[in-house]
């Protein structure tokens, strides 16, 4: 059996399944598997053997449906999944040649660990990562639910396959938040590299870069909060009240950010968030209330 099976749900990517799929084969560390999660029907392994990618380590599960959502397809690839650790890449991003060689062992000492998400734009510029005020070369540290939440910068753990819990909630914005706080309840302790081993590329079309995006995170925020207030996830309670507090705080500045992006004062989300410091610049408590919306202390603050 290998030791790590790299999940990839996949809708709507052949143009970009290879580059992700010849990251994982590239590892360092060889002992793995990719299971692919087709949620459009489509036959990746024939795609990425067109691409030249034939390897004995690939195979392929399918949702049975199709845009079904990424939490539904990732679900399905760990149900087939055979390595004791479980890894997680979007079929648009990538990973690092070193990554899982480097959170390997801390997920198998740990219960789970995760790096600080290298975001690029489409092509490879860098734009941020969450944490920049650490050394990328420093030591391991634990990701607390703060660091989970503050960012807005999504975490792609590597972690023992029975932590996976009952996998990714459906909802249609911030799955991957949802499940990493669900994991740093079940890891004790949930660990991080400071090393940026994702590559968190932007595609055109992508939630951030919608015009669609305000009306979608609405949707979003609303459903994570009923779940939030409803007990649904598997969270203690001092991580459900500090995510009510962000999911809330992160609502109104959607409010915002919508107001701003029909007048066109900003083209996209990844725009506004930059503008407002991630929604923490000291003059976004006024703005909000301006708005109508009831500024949250998280906004106030630093990260």
């Amino acid at each position: 059996m290998p030791l790590v099976s790299v999940i990839v749900p996949a809708y709507r990517a052949e143009a970009t399944i290879a580059r992700a799929v010849a990251s994982v084969l590239a590892q360092n560390l060889a002992d793995l598997e990719v299971v692919i999660a087709s949620d459009d029907g489509v036959d990746y392994l024939a795609v990425l053997a067109a691409a030249g990618l034939r390897d004995a380590r690939l195979r392929q599960v399918t949702t049975g449906g199709v845009g079904t959502g990424e939490g539904r397809a990732r679900n399905a690839a760990v149900a087939v999944a055979r390595g004791a650790l479980i890894a997680n890449l979007d079929a648009d991003d990538a990973f690092a040649p070193e990554r899982l060689a480097v959170l390997a062992p801390l997920a198998l000492a740990h219960g789970a660990a995760t790096d600080a998400t290298q975001v690029l734009d489409e092509t490879g510029r860098p734009v941020r990562t969450p944490f920049p005020e650490l050394d990328p070369a420093g030591p391991p540290f634990e990701m607390t639910p703060e660091r989970v939440l503050g960012p807005r910068v999504p975490f792609f753990p590597v972690l023992r396959r029975e932590l996976a819990g009952a996998g990714w909630t459906a909802v249609p914005f911030a799955a991957d938040v949802l499940f990493n706080l669900e994991l740093g309840c079940r890891a004790q302790p949930y660990m991080a590299s400071p090393r940026p081993l994702y590559r968190y590329i932007k595609t055109a079309g992508s939630i951030t870069q919608s015009a669609d995006t305000a009306r979608v995170a609405e949707v979003g925020y609303a459903a994570i909060l009923e779940l939030l207030e409803g007990g649904a996830l598997d969270l203690t309670p001092a991580v459900r009240s500090a995510a009510i507090e962000e999911f809330a705080a992160n609502r109104a500045l959607n409010r915002l950010f919508a107001v701003w992006h029909k007048d066109g004062r900003v083209d996209s989300l990844d725009g506004f968030l930059a503008l407002t410091e991630n929604g923490r610049a000291h003059w976004v408590p006024a703005a909000l209330a301006d708005l109508g919306a009831v500024p949250a202390a998280a906004r106030t603050g630093g990260d």
